[in-house]
């Protein structure tokens, strides 16, 4: 696949290449924006957004007030998905840029590469497609590190032709040096801290950029200003987020270190669903050759590009894989990892191309995520066709503004009897849809678990009636919600189209008389 692609766009070049593969995905995913409800996390940024605030409970704010940038011109699921898409276009272009810099002079072709693994994980695509923490967070992650180098390298760039010798002394400058490694630190202290404002797991990156700074042995760049200044940008960007927590009892922070550190037992069983959702979910050869690649890199960690790609993945894997014996670890989590690992990961194949096995489970790869990739865009960009099986995969989107439409109906008529009805959900998750859709109407969740909404609508009280919304894929769960009630009788039912093929029921509850309080905020 690599040797053929390369020998029929020679003419194109890796740059074009890279940019007519961003293209085409760009033009796919604005093709698909606005043809679906949002998702959970997808209503939940775009609550940020209506609800400006300093930071939030689960997240710092950075997504949420990109969507309220685009709120007062359009609430249209294609104007909130403009972000994602403008912000993973940029992404893969500096991914480019960012391959070219760890690795100069080597294979002309390994930052295309470098983009094509990137692009080839599905949930790099869902991510151009929803906004959530991480698709900001990559695009200042990988920035930071290119200004790093930059800013490293005192204004000057590699020989093209030659490369870098130990210790950078092989190179050629560019401008004022003095200038050129100031705007460097300045661009990394920005990106620093605008990763910051975007998710928690951006205090990887200072631990990464100091260890790096160590083993390079450039701690004579701390006489001068540039880090200094860095460091103080960096904290003034994310001031916002430590005020809202000093003025809301640290609420974010003691959320977030209970995720993986709280005193549960130890489970594997969870670390290898952990791992095999992340073999799946990015795609088999972004996984499998990421891994190799960074057991590969440990023997030759000395290497400056070997090691700042090693010192970017490692504290990201190991934290979640860390965590996920105790807690549940989603896939999107380790996006930073999978996505900085790219890089080091084309180096590999470019280099291991000759031997079968590796071209094999490249094509085997490359099929699994172009198939899914297609899958995913059809059923995005046509979401009424019909999908054989019982389970549609658009199910979790699918109705959700009907419902909220249906609920606000029965919610009205529900107020004649209790004036202070609200509507009910069983879980933060369904009330991000159901709040997004049912604006400006207050969403309540009835479980044990502190949330957003809790600061937003306040924690249901003794007493509180309203009416519950739950779709078909929840009703098990929501038993032991329905019995916190002392009364609850289901009042009517949607049902949910593709074509002939019915995608998600939803059912709606009159509930009264809640019984049952939440329990400490900052438990996960």
């Amino acid at each position: 696949m690599i040797s053929r692609f390369t020998s029929g766009a020679r003419a194109l070049g890796p740059w074009r290449a890279a940019l007519l593969l961003t293209l085409v995905v760009t033009l796919l995913h604005l093709l698909a924006a606005g043809r679906v409800p949002l998702s959970s996390d997808e209503s939940h940024y775009a609550l940020y957004g209506l609800h400006l605030d300093w930071s939030y409970f689960d997240h710092p704010p950075l997504a949420g007030w990109l969507q309220a940038l685009v709120l007062p011109f359009s609430q249209s699921e294609f104007a909130l998905r403009l972000w994602p898409i403008a912000l993973s276009a940029a992404t893969t272009l500096v991914l480019f840029a960012f391959a070219r810099r760890l690795f100069p002079g080597e294979n002309e072709w390994l930052a295309f590469w470098s983009v094509a693994l990137y692009q080839s994980g599905l949930l790099f695509q869902a991510l151009g497609l929803a906004l959530l923490p991480e698709t900001p967070l990559l695009l200042f992650a990988l920035l930071a590190m290119l200004a790093l180098l930059n800013a490293l390298d005192h204004g000057r760039l590699p020989d093209d032709r030659h490369g870098w010798r130990k210790g950078g002394a092989r190179s050629r400058p560019y401008g004022d040096k003095r200038r050129g490694s100031f705007s460097a630190w300045l661009l990394f202290g920005l990106c620093v801290g605008l990763a910051g404002l975007s998710k928690y797991t951006a205090v990887t990156l200072v631990l990464s950029a100091a260890l790096f700074v160590v083993l390079q042995r450039r701690l004579d760049v701390l006489r001068t200003p540039g880090p200094w200044l860095a460091m103080a940008l960096a904290l003034l960007l994310i001031a916002p987020v430590l005020y809202w927590n000093a003025t809301h009892d640290w609420l974010s922070f003691r959320y977030q270190l209970g995720h993986g550190f709280r005193p549960k037992d130890w489970d594997w069983t969870r670390v290898g669903i952990s791992q095999l959702a992340q073999f799946f979910a990015y795609a088999p050869g972004v996984y499998v050759f990421g891994l190799v690649a960074l057991f590969a890199g440990l023997k030759e960690w000395r290497e400056r590009g070997v090691q700042l790609s090693l010192l970017l993945v490692l504290p990201v894997l190991l934290l979640f894989a860390s965590g996920s014996g105790r807690e549940e670890s989603l896939p999107h989590w380790t996006a930073l990892a999978w996505a900085g690992s790219a890089p080091l990961s084309a180096r590999w194949l470019l280099a291991h191309w000759a031997h079968q096995p590796v071209r094999a489970f490249s094509y085997f790869s490359g099929g699994y995520s172009l198939a899914l990739i297609l899958l995913l865009h059809v059923l995005f960009i046509f979401p009424s066709l019909p999908f054989p099986g019982k389970h549609h995969p658009l199910a979790p989107l699918a109705g959700w503004p009907q419902a909220a439409e249906r609920a606000a109906l029965l919610h009205t008529d529900f107020l004649h009897e209790n004036p202070q009805a609200v509507l009910l959900v069983p879980n933060w998750s369904l009330a991000s849809r159901l709040a997004w859709y049912a604006r400006p109407l207050p969403v309540q969740v009835p479980d044990e678990r502190f949330d957003q909404f809790d600061l937003w609508f306040g924690s249901p009280a003794n007493e509180t009636a309203g009416v519950m919304v739950v779709p078909d894929s929840s009703l098990k769960s929501t038993r032991r919600v329905l019995d916190r009630f002392t009364h609850c009788e289901q009042r009517d039912s949607l049902p949910v189209y593709a074509g002939s093929t019915t995608v998600v029921t939803f059912h709606f509850y009159l509930c009264r008389g809640y019984r049952g309080p939440n329990t400490d905020p900052a438990s996960p």
